[in-house]
């Protein structure tokens, strides 16, 4: 026997099941996160999906104030508009009973950057891992703004406490109240794509032009006007913010907001491995090219920050196979140390001049390197190398050899050099005695 629809509406148990998917009751207040100017936090029991959310919702003396309405309503589709493990997933926007405008969006459970940083200053605290848990948290950052950025936004209040880290790795950047469509047109053509009516409404995001963010994080254009500003703007915010986490100090701070602003327009801080001599060169550089002042001299995108950040903290790449025939002198003794190779196959003779005659120091094979210590030493190579047979070796400029030791940290670089130059001092000493008998 068929039921109608109506009547199995009107059942008793389609009633109670479907109860909890009101608006009015299927949300239960657990408790408050926070509140800010505009709006408040909290979490809240879904007793439809039986889960805890966030509910965000602008404050009742806001709802009447059509700007400010605009403004909630603008961050919320552009929270929903990103989907993205960086960004945090907005689930549903709705309105109370009492006309109060609020959405819901997932819970996220952990720590902020800054409460990671004040927590890693303790002196107590063992910080062994903490140069790769800030790298991975760069990186997890710059995939997530590669992300936004492709869609046409900038987040413009980019700070320790806007980002998450979750229990579980999660790297969450929040609170995008101050995001802006510095292409909409990408914005627009992806809601068309999927609207099956013809009106407009709806369509734009209405952004404010007011100059809004936190001061000592702004890029320096920042601090003049949002409109022009594109992915340079959050890529040097992001700087400040792993500056901030890998020496401790807030690069433009100052007593008054006229001040920092000044700092953020004028001011260049030293490199990052100066205040912290733990960290690689390479990586100090990424930092200060992502905080040059002008944006033409940053990177232009978080993706050539990932490039960079990639090629820091991969050690050792492919190099160059250089193919010698027999008899060849690959270096002659008192050239300078500008290269060094791996014999892949063959044999050198690594021979040095005797008053007149050569003296023969040692024959070598695959596996073996050689001239290493004249590039670390930057002294003139000691002995001359002469293929045997045909011979084939890796080769590493100096170039290369300065950029593998950028990826380490500066102290660890000054060893190397100080014992090379001990070791060169001592194999001079050893051909001096061995010519002397």
């Amino acid at each position: 026997m068929l039921i109608k629809h109506n009547q199995q509406i009107a059942s008793p148990a389609v009633r109670r099941l479907l109860k909890p998917f009101s608006s009015e009751e299927r949300y239960h207040k657990v408790d408050n996160i926070g509140e800010g100017g505009l709006s408040r936090v909290t979490t809240s029991f879904d007793v439809c999906l039986n889960r805890i959310v966030a509910m965000k919702e602008l404050r009742e003396e806001f709802l009447s104030d059509p700007d400010l309405l605009n403004a909630f309503i603008t961050e919320v589709k552009m929270i929903s508009y990103l989907d993205h493990p960086g960004v945090v997933t907005v689930y549903d926007t709705h309105l109370t009973g009492d006309q109060e405008l609020r959405y819901t969006m997932q819970l996220v459970e952990g720590q902020t950057l800054q409460e990671f940083l004040a927590h890693h200053q303790q002196p107590d605290v063992v910080s062994e891992n903490y140069l790769s848990d800030v790298t991975n948290v760069f990186t997890k950052l710059c995939e997530t703004l590669a992300y936004v950025h492709d869609k046409g936004v900038i987040h413009l209040d980019l700070k320790t406490e806007n980002i998450i880290l979750g229990h579980y790795g999660e790297v969450m950047i929040m609170d995008w109240g101050n995001a802006y469509l510095y292409n909409p047109s990408l914005y627009e053509e992806y809601v068309r794509k999927f609207r099956k009516e013809s009106s407009e409404t709806n369509i734009e995001l209405e952004v404010r032009d007011a100059i809004l963010g936190t001061p000592l994080y702004m890029s320096p254009e920042q601090t003049v006007s949002r409109t022009d500003l594109g992915p340079t703007s959050d890529i040097f915010s992001i700087g400040v913010v792993m500056y901030e986490l890998l020496t401790g100090q807030r690069p433009f701070a100052a007593a008054t907001v006229i001040e920092i602003v000044e700092n953020v327009r004028t001011f260049v801080p030293p490199p990052v491995h100066e205040l912290n001599p733990d960290i690689p060169i390479r990586l100090s550089n990424i930092i200060g090219k992502m905080m040059q002042k002008e944006p033409g001299d940053r990177y232009q995108s978080a993706h050539e920050v990932l490039h960079d950040l990639q090629a820091a903290q991969t050690s050792g790449q492919a190099f160059p196979l250089w193919e010698i025939p027999a008899g060849r002198v690959i270096f002659h003794e008192g050239d300078p140390g500008d290269f060094t190779i791996r014999i892949k196959s063959g044999k050198i003779e690594i021979a040095k001049d005797n008053q007149g005659s050569k003296k023969v120091l040692a024959i070598l094979g695959p596996g073996d390197v050689l001239g290493e210590l004249a590039v670390f030493s930057d002294l003139p190579r000691t002995a001359t190398a002469t293929t045997l047979e045909d011979t084939a070796v890796y080769l590493m400029r100096s170039g290369e050899v300065n950029a593998e030791l950028d990826k380490l940290s500066p102290w660890v670089s000054q060893m190397i050099h100080a014992l090379s130059n001990r070791f060169e001092v001592l194999n001079r000493r050893v051909m001096e005695l061995g010519s002397d008998e």
